[in-house]
């Protein structure tokens, strides 16, 4: 396990001299363009549950047996990298950051029986590079796991502030060796930030209800685990960190089909599962420009094996169904008009399907014999 400098005195600092980490992977995003902190103390209330680590201090205080991990910015002010949540709940207690306090947020610091004191355990580090490699193991391999996107910008924090010097090949291994794990994974999680960022620059390719909060980082990583959609937006494989022949037009239709919703709140990929049909439409032109033109999933995939095997698809499941009808009809003791209608629409319908394919045939057997 890296070693953190345990070994350091606690020191008491007070919050006013605490700041949030900008590069901290997990709230990162909420640090764009330079917010207030009261702007990302409002985010992080949104996506962080504070309230409820809120609620736990109010309740039964701040434990100091886990001090804030901080480091230097200037003779006074220091960066918190370890414990920007907590940070957030004890200045949120003591009635901080808030424009517009919510009424969550001012019952609980109202109803606490511990406010917490004004100055707050922490260890301090001259540098921030000092606590990196710690938050690795903590985050990544241990107990309070970062979520798959925070795992990859610090993945990629560790790779430019430690192993910059070294050959890609030689990146991977050490970094899959400081956080326990493969090199394959390492590539994996590294291309998908790199594909996730192309798209964040450009502003998520203007698709409509899709943005960083939207994305599922993990979903995206698996889907490019999948070497014919990797291939499908430009990369030479799933591990093309660098990609630098990513087409941004084909980028932008993977993202629409896996992230942008509907009115009703569903996307075309839907659940994650359907990941292997996406690999097989993508696969074939045809399934494509299918799903281009119908929006649906199980549509595109019928022709994922060519036009001649998903008629065969269609045409089984036609089959079954009239099956299922003739069945129904032996239960059934009256009809109406409008069924015999529909019925004759099917047989005039297939009377054309038969006739169309036979005509097919002919001409390919009158070829043949000239």
């Amino acid at each position: 396990m890296p070693t953190t400098g345990h070994q350091k005195e606690i020191e008491h600092l007070l919050l006013n001299q605490l700041h949030f980490d900008p590069k901290n992977p997990r709230f990162s995003r909420y640090f764009a363009n330079e917010q207030p902190e009261t702007d990302i103390i409002e985010r992080m209330i949104k996506n962080e549950n504070v309230q409820e680590l809120m609620g736990s201090i109010g309740e039964q205080g701040y434990f100091a047996g886990e001090p804030l991990l901080v480091a230097k910015d200037g003779k006074s002010r220091y960066i918190v990298v370890e414990g920007n949540r907590r940070l957030a709940a004890l200045k949120l207690l003591r009635g901080e950051l808030i424009k517009a306090e919510l009424p969550s947020i001012a019952q609980l610091r109202q109803t606490a029986k511990n406010i917490p004191a004004q100055d707050v355990p922490c260890i301090v580090f001259e540098k921030r590079n000092e606590i990196l490699r710690y938050l690795g193991y903590r985050h990544i391999t241990g107990a309070k796991r970062w979520d798959s996107l925070s795992k990859a910008r610090y993945l990629e924090e560790l790779r430019n502030t430690f192993f910059a010097d070294l050959s890609l090949t030689e990146q991977l291994k050490s970094i899959a060796q400081e956080i326990g794990s493969r090199p394959p994974y390492v590539a994996q999680m590294l291309t998908g930030l790199t594909v996730f960022e192309h798209a964040r620059q450009n502003k998520f390719y203007g698709l409509r209800r899709v943005g960083e909060d939207d994305v599922d980082f993990g979903v995206l990583t698996t889907a490019l685990a999948r070497p014919v959609i990797a291939e499908y937006i430009g990369l030479e494989n799933p591990r093309d960190i660098a990609a630098e022949h990513l087409n941004s037009d084909k980028a932008k239709q993977l993202f629409s089909w896996m992230f942008a919703e509907d009115e009703q709140g569903y996307t075309i990929l839907g659940d994650s599962r359907n990941i292997s049909k996406l690999a097989a439409v993508v696969a074939n032109p045809s399934a494509v420009t299918t799903l281009k033109e119908t929006g649906d999933l199980d549509t595109a995939f019928l022709f994922s094996d060519g036009q001649i095997a998903a008629f065969a698809k269609v045409l089984n499941v036609a089959d079954k169904k009239l099956r299922e009808v003739f069945k129904l009809t032996s239960d059934i003791s009256e009809f109406t008009d409008e069924h015999l209608q529909q019925i004759d629409n099917i047989v005039n319908l297939s009377e054309d399907i038969q006739s169309r394919i036979r005509k097919t045939i002919k001409r390919r057997k009158d070829a043949l014999d000239d």
